[in-house]
């Protein structure tokens, strides 16, 4: 078996043929589809059963795991020597597969391969397009962390991203431990035992829907806490300057600030007003907020590990090669 699509759900009827439909239209047929349900309450596991295709296997939950124990209950049953995570949401490009799995087959030292990506609405409309890296690029796992920092998550969502299954096993299982960012902490897991790889193009779609737990988990301040935690560890992964280190805490001080925005704009206060709390704890008046914005934003400076993985700014967008 080549490659094996793991698509754990919960209550992901809405969108789910459309999520099982762009697997079944990949032009790579050597895969299987092993849907994890985590005893979904709506009609997520008669839809799987309305399919024939013996490629299709379904495994239900008696009661909800979690999304880490999902995750990696899916992965356990997986076949294949390559895995892909498909968000229920989500839906592929038809070649996604064929062109993640030739990456792979050409680069037998990459442990993972992540894309670009449409952001798209719940009719399936395209949003924009986010696609950091203008080229085919391997990366090293200290870019992969400055990669990270500057944007956020650079290699993408589980639905952008092909692991290698043997790389997975040694990286360990999707950690509970920053439970809404549990995608990128395996990532940084992945990349410290090989290169992890990007294509720029657009091979899956990202669903952003009324629906979705973000807004929830927002509230609780759950995804804050998170991101402020593997910030912190990836700090700890490099030599950072105490500009580089301002800058940093600048980016995640903003998408604090964002978060708080569109709480405001639903009619909530206090979760935003703690939001912001937080951003001006971790970046007084908001000086690295503006230095990112200026500096990194605009492509004019990016964070750079040199010698000894010490992370400097330096003129030239962030893991830009114009060679």
């Amino acid at each position: 078996m080549k490659v094996s699509v793991c698509i754990p759900t919960y209550n992901a009827a809405e969108f789910f043929r459309e999520c099982i439909e762009s697997v079944l239209k990949q032009t790579c047929k050597d895969l299987e589809i092993i849907v994890s349900d985590n005893a979904s309450t709506d009609s997520t596991c008669e839809i799987v059963k309305s399919y024939s295709d013996p490629r299709i296997r379904l495994n239900c939950l008696e009661r909800n795991e979690g999304m880490a124990f999902n995750f990696n209950h899916a992965v356990s049953l997986a076949s294949g020597a390559y895995v892909k995570l498909l968000c229920a949401d989500d839906f592929l490009e038809p070649t996604c597969l064929e062109k993640q799995i030739a990456l792979l087959d050409r680069h037998p030292e990459v442990v993972a391969v992540g894309s670009g990506l449409r952001l798209v609405d719940e009719t399936g409309k395209t949003l924009r397009i986010v696609s950091w890296l203008p080229r085919e690029t391997l990366l090293r796992d200290v870019e992969v962390v400055a990669g990270t920092l500057a944007y956020g998550n650079l290699i993408g969502p589980p639905s952008a991203v092909l692991m290698r299954r043997e790389s997975m096993v040694k990286a360990g299982s999707f950690c509970t431990d920053y439970p809404q960012v549990l995608d990128v902490d395996m990532w940084l897991r992945l990349a410290a035992l090989g290169p992890a790889a990007y294509l720029p193009e657009p091979l899956c779609s990202f669903r952003l829907h009324a629906q979705a737990t973000t807004p929830q988990l927002r509230a609780r301040g759950v995804i804050r806490s998170d991101v402020w935690r593997l910030t912190e560890s990836m700090l700890r992964m490099v030599a950072p300057t105490r500009l580089a280190r301002r800058i940093a805490w600048g980016r995640v001080a903003g998408s604090f600030l964002k978060q708080a925005v569109a709480g405001f704009r639903h009619g909530h206060l206090k979760w935003p007003l703690a939001a912001v709390w937080q951003a001006l704890s971790l970046d007084p008046a908001f000086a690295g907020l503006v230095m990112y914005l200026i500096l990194i934003r605009s492509g004019l400076f990016g964070l750079h590990v040199g010698e000894g993985r010490a992370l400097k700014v330096r003129p030239g967008r962030t893991l830009w090669n114009p060679a």
